[in-house]
């Protein structure tokens, strides 16, 4: 299959897969708004590790465990045609894919999360800038590398994304 219509593929999956994953936030965000609206007052590092153990480590999980069970692929991969298997087509481990969705999913999204809770405490200095670059650099490259034959996470954790063979 050509590059470009690979891509596709992948970017359409993904998306499939967000819509997925937005059922998490939709539930944790109204219960967030009514502990604010408490008057509780909690630190944004707080707020940071609780967003990144109750959502980003779950979402990382879920996708690891898709992709590495029976399906070999999210139900966006499973919707496109595509599945997720190692480096010489064999079925991907959930520690391969655990890794692949770590770097692909948690360091961006927790990278993202950082800068918005920073910015939001009002913080300053060089460090928030640095890690804003870090983060919109992180994001245009993995977004960009759907186009080369192996993005740099799946070359990373050792898998690889193909066409599934009719079941």
């Amino acid at each position: 299959m050509r590059t470009r219509q690979l891509a596709w593929r992948r970017l359409t999956a993904w998306l499939v897969d967000w819509l997925c994953i937005l059922i998490l936030p939709a539930v944790l965000v109204p219960i967030g708004l009514l502990v604010h609206s408490a008057g509780v007052d909690v630190p944004g590092w707080v707020l940071n590790l609780g967003a990144f153990l109750i959502l980003i480590v779950p979402v990382t999980c879920w996708l690891a465990w898709c992709e590495s069970g029976p399906h070999q692929a999210t139900p966006g991969k499973r919707l496109r045609g595509l599945r997720v298997v190692g480096r010489l087509g064999e079925r991907a481990t959930f520690g391969r894919t655990l890794v692949r969705n770590s770097l692909k999913v948690a360091l961006p999204w927790e990278l993202g999360h950082t800068v918005a809770y920073g910015f939001a405490a009002g913080s300053e200095g060089a460090w928030l800038t640095v890690l804003t670059i870090l983060t919109y650099g992180v994001l245009l490259a993995w977004l960009w590398s759907i186009l080369l034959p192996r993005t740099p996470y799946d070359v990373l954790s050792g898998t690889q994304v193909i066409t599934a063979p009719a079941r």
